[in-house]
């Protein structure tokens, strides 16, 4: 992490605004707007002060919108069940 990163994420720290690591696990749920409303009024305000997670929600946001242009491929049941069932097993029996 460089110095410049580092003053960064203590002035935000300062601010009482997420860091910029937050931000990206909030992206989704910022998106959604499923987060509380003091989270959501915190990120925004990061995003207005941040340019690097201007870029990163931007290229989310198109990246979301381009995923839910193609539709779902349909399993064929059979295989969905297998499937299932091998990874089930992969995960050592636990669901």
């Amino acid at each position: 992490m460089s110095v410049k990163h580092k003053m960064i994420r203590a002035m935000f720290g300062l601010m009482g605004l997420p860091t910029c690591e937050e931000v990206e696990q909030f992206a989704y749920d910022f998106l959604e707007e499923a987060l509380d409303s003091s989270t959501m009024k915190a990120v925004g305000r990061h995003l207005r002060a941040c340019k690097n997670c201007q870029r990163f929600i931007a290229a989310y946001r198109k990246t979301a919108a381009l995923g839910k242009m193609f539709e779902k491929p349909q399993l064929d049941p059979e295989f969905k069940e297998s499937l299932f069932e091998f990874l089930v097993q992969k995960a050592g029996g636990r669901v």
